[in-house]
């Protein structure tokens, strides 16, 4: 008499779930993080305004003498702008970045830092006009950055 045994293998596929942000959410997200960064920034131009302190910027590395008054609603403008990129660049890192949220950061912290460069090589603009557009990088960037990773970082 023979004896079969028979082993019965089950195979399981994992079902992959998607780490992307839904971009609805994502393009929201952007947006609000956008119109607080710079309802936010123009509070600390305000600030800074009511202390006496004139606005003036110049070009950068332009002659001195292209110094203009730094109207108020310049810095919302300018956030809101630049967030036409930095949502591209979320919705290009949702899509094709293996960890989207820490690469977000990445490129936003040095993309920060690269953007201090324009006040401090500005002509003709105070020390006290560096210091407040310097300051309202960071704060823009304080805003818009961990609302956006924390989007990214949703499964």
């Amino acid at each position: 008499m023979t004896t079969t045994v028979s082993t019965k293998t089950t195979q399981t596929t994992a079902t992959a779930t998607s780490t992307r942000a839904p971009y609805g959410r994502l393009l929201l997200v952007n947006l609000g993080a956008a119109v607080a960064a710079g309802v936010a920034a123009e509070a600390w131009t305000g600030i800074v305004r009511a202390t006496g302190t004139e606005l003036a910027v110049g070009d950068p590395f332009g002659d001195p003498d292209s110094v203009m008054t730094l109207p108020v609603g310049a810095c919302a403008t300018s956030i809101v702008m630049c967030m036409v990129l930095g949502t591209a660049i979320a919705v290009l890192l949702n899509w094709k970045a293996k960890r989207p949220a820490y690469t977000y950061v990445v490129v936003a912290s040095v993309l920060t830092f690269v953007s201090l460069g324009g006040p401090l090589v500005a002509a003709g603009t105070s020390a006290a006009t560096k210091f407040t557009l310097i300051v309202a990088h960071l704060i823009a960037a304080a805003v818009i950055v961990p609302l956006v990773a924390r989007c990214l970082a949703r499964r």
